[in-house]
């Protein structure tokens, strides 16, 4: 084992914070990693590399000119497993920091001790998200060898599983820490809701939660959604959206029921309010994210040819309310605050102009389709379905 840099110089701030004196930390080469005073890092501790070769119990140097590149003070081994890892060091008259020197010691081994679980506990939820990642999210051959892996791991994963994929929408504009804030806070209640059943796992990504959980009925398990849903928008200014998969016959059918979850994610992202979207109530969006987005524009020009990008935004949202309500002229000239008059002088441009009548069910399809390419390029989630 060795001190990292990174170590060294959290625990020369912590104990310096401690006890107001001079501090170094010195590695297994005799080299300054850490101090108070940062303009030794870096430079040659010859007392600390005598006191590592000679494997003593301190060292006390009673004058600066002693060792190269050391200066009065006391220096003690830091030893971890029976092993010394480095040196710690006070600056200073012994008679001064000599009742220091063990108490910096323990601390500095207590401290090391603490940074080295928690580098592990850190490396071991790294191999077990890596894992789920290439388990859940990856097209991958579900076999003997990979459920051997996940019991390594403490993850059985020949258990029936549904998907639910959840992402965090802020109500207001803010900055990316902001939004990052709302998304860890989001994952914390996640995290404490799926800790209900020890089988339940969980993996974060940027942007995205993945929740793998005990295979449960739809009904079942859109309450546990609504619960985690409800408890998550009370906090901060957001939104939690919810996509949840279809049963699979089987465990090795993991990644298309992530897939399916995912797609019903994006419909729930799609909605107002950001409502739970099951896969099996969507629609165009099984297929419509497989459709490039030069595909997408080349379908919304062609409607809407000739037409600026200002004149298409405006018939968006027209068309969205018109078609919102049923094609309902009277709805749709309240809700846009216009005469009904008005409103079918305008579908009859539209329809003059386009050669697409957007009164007719021949042609209707067609702007529902170019709406929602439309939506989604923008990403503007206000879609206008409910």
């Amino acid at each position: 084992m060795h001190i990292s840099k990174r170590n060294a110089e959290q625990i020369v701030k912590e104990i310096s914070g401690v006890i107001n004196e001079s501090i170094n930390m010195m590695n297994a080469d005799g080299i300054i990693i850490a101090s108070t005073d940062l303009s030794r890092i870096g430079t040659f501790h010859e007392a600390s590399k005598k006191l590592i070769d000679e494997r003593l119990d301190e060292l006390v140097i009673h004058n600066n000119n002693e060792y190269i590149g050391s200066r009065a003070g006391i220096n003690l081994p830091v030893v971890l497993n029976n092993e010394i890892i480095g040196v710690v060091g006070v600056t200073g008259p012994y008679q001064q920091v000599v009742k220091y020197g063990q108490i910096i010691k323990k601390m500095t081994e207590i401290l090391l001790l603490e940074r080295s679980y928690r580098e592990q506990m850190e490396l071991n939820e790294s191999i077990r998200n890596r894992f789920i990642e290439e388990w859940i999210c990856t097209d991958m051959n579900v076999n003997s060898a990979m459920a051997n892996q996940g019991f390594s791991l403490g993850i059985d994963i020949a258990l029936p599983r549904r998907i639910m994929a959840m992402s965090v929408y802020n109500k207001k504009e803010v900055d990316i820490a902001e939004i990052q804030k709302s998304f860890d806070n989001a994952g914390k209640i996640i995290s404490r809701f799926l800790s209900e059943d020890k089988n339940n796992v969980m993996l974060k990504s940027t942007t995205t939660i993945i929740c793998a959980v005990n295979s449960v009925n739809d009904r079942v398990l859109v309450n546990f959604a609504k619960r985690i849903k409800k408890e998550v928008e009370m906090r901060d200014d957001i939104l939690l959206a919810i996509g949840i998969d279809t049963p699979v016959s089987s465990y090795t059918l993991i990644h298309t029921a992530y897939q399916k979850a995912i797609k019903a994610l994006r419909s729930s992202l799609r909605t107002k309010d950001k409502q739970i979207r099951l896969y099996d109530n969507i629609n165009m969006e099984v297929f419509v994210n497989e459709i490039p987005e030069t595909i997408k524009e080349e379908f919304i020009d062609k409607i809407f040819k000739g037409f600026t990008a200002e004149e298409i935004s405006q018939w968006i949202e027209l068309l969205e309310i018109f078609y919102k309500e049923e094609g309902s002229i009277t709805q749709t000239a309240v809700k846009l605050s216009i005469h009904k008059n008005t409103l079918q002088y305008r579908l009859k441009k539209l329809k003059d102009q386009t050669g697409y009548d957007p009164r007719s069910i021949k042609y209707s399809s067609l702007y529902f389709i170019a709406l929602y390419f439309y939506r989604d390029l923008h990403r503007d989630f206000n879609y206008f379905s409910d």
